[in-house]
């Protein structure tokens, strides 16, 4: 990675199942994914999933609020979104019951 580099990678690319059983969560399906990310501020966040099932994608603030909530996406790149003065942020990848999808993740921060 160089120094100078304006593209630092936040999380990912991973692949991860959306709406497989688990006997431990409620409803016995983990019908939502939350991955919680560490990022810098005054710097721009991306997302981008790609899934061969639609999903539904939602990048929150460390407060709770929704930057953007998109639904129903296969192959989206979300952002830029300002990260202000903000140390986390996260990703929360959702399908409906009964559904199952197979999505790839990845976040990344660029210098204003």
């Amino acid at each position: 990675m160089s120094l100078f580099e304006k593209r630092m990678q936040v999380y990912g690319p991973e692949q991860v199942q959306v709406g497989q059983f688990d006997p431990t969560a409620d409803g016995f399906y983990r019908n939502v994914v939350t991955i919680p990310l560490t990022v810098k501020p005054n710097h721009v966040l991306y997302v981008k999933v790609t899934s061969d099932n639609p999903v539904d994608v939602v990048v929150a603030r460390d407060n709770g609020s929704a930057v953007q909530h998109k639904d129903r996406q296969k192959d989206v790149t979300m952002g830029p979104y300002p990260t202000e003065k903000a140390k986390s942020m996260g990703i929360i990848v959702g399908v409906f019951r009964g559904d199952i999808a197979n999505a790839t993740i990845e976040a990344w921060m660029e210098r204003k």
